[in-house]
């Protein structure tokens, strides 16, 4: 069986690269700290790259059925054209929380968003999940204290949420509702040891199986449902920040970075050529189409 290959897409480096999103033939993310929406067409290196600035640090941002796109900054979430600039409040989540700013959001199956706020000095407790649906929106909140929300999905029968303490090194579980868009009360699904860094990102694959990126630990492993670990792999950045799947088949397993202290890291990479271990037809790994928010 051959070897995965990874490849770096850009020459240039964020300063906090995150949220990669699948969409529209292109691969998305953002940077939070040098803030802007970045596309490149086809998921290439060769491929077209543009940077669309925005005013605040942006957590995360996620496209719509309307055409536009859901960005959460640090006052809130907002609608987005990246084509014109235009900013439109949608929903501004915790205005009596200066200190907070919005980080990793997802849509779910149905078409909500959920979006989780942190202190923005990574030092108290203070951030919670909300999920937001419809146009007006509703908002609802699941209160959590994290320090540092992140790593958010769901198993393919929607039956249970995945969200992420990158401070507190844990993943957890809740069991959900997807008729309702409600989660229950979450329990420890992979605890992190000190020397392997902090889990940031997540996505799944259409075998249910989590892949979670791990900062200050230069890699990304596979979770089992039940929580063992199927593989890991070892990146050339120290702080690899969040994945997804994209490609025309959904095989290619993109992954953002962050600088370090030196300076080092920032890149997109892409992960080509990852098959199934323990499968005599060495079947690739794909992922899931990712979903619209619906409001």
């Amino acid at each position: 069986m051959s070897e995965p290959v990874l490849t770096q897409l850009t020459d240039f480096s964020c300063r906090l690269g995150e949220g990669p999103v699948w969409h529209d033939g292109a691969i998305w993310w953002v940077d939070i700290k040098n803030p802007a929406l970045h596309r490149l067409d086809s998921g290439q290196k060769d491929g077209a790259h543009t940077r669309f600035p925005l005013p605040e640090p942006v957590g995360a941002a996620v496209p719509t059925k309307r055409g536009d796109w859901l960005v959460g900054l640090k006052s809130g979430v907002y609608r987005f054209a990246p084509e014109t600039g235009t900013l439109t409040p949608f929903a501004m989540l915790e205005p009596e929380m200066p200190g907070n700013r919005l980080n990793d959001g997802k849509v779910d199956a149905a078409g909500r968003l959920w979006i989780g706020s942190m202190d923005d000095a990574e030092n108290a407790p203070t951030g919670h999940f909300y999920c937001l649906t419809g146009s007006t929106p509703e908002v609802r909140p699941y209160p959590v204290n994290f320090t540092v929300t992140n790593g958010i999905g769901w198993s393919g029968d929607e039956r249970t949420l995945y969200l992420t303490d990158s401070a507190n090194r844990c993943i957890y579980t809740a069991p959900y509702d997807p008729e309702t868009g409600t989660a229950g009360e979450k329990r420890v699904f992979a605890q992190l040891a000190p020397d392997e860094g902090f889990p940031d990102g997540l996505c799944l694959d259409a075998d249910d199986h989590i892949w979670s990126c791990h900062w200050d630990g230069a890699r990304i492993t596979r979770y089992r449902p039940d929580g063992s670990r199927e593989r890991v792999i070892a990146l050339p950045v120290n702080r690899p920040t969040s994945c997804c799947f994209g490609g025309n088949n959904l095989d290619v397993l993109f992954i953002t970075s962050a600088q370090d202290g030196a300076g080092n890291g920032g890149q997109l990479w892409a992960l080509t050529g990852v098959k199934q271990q323990n499968n005599l037809t060495f079947a690739s790994i794909h992922g899931v189409k990712s979903t619209l928010f619906g409001g």
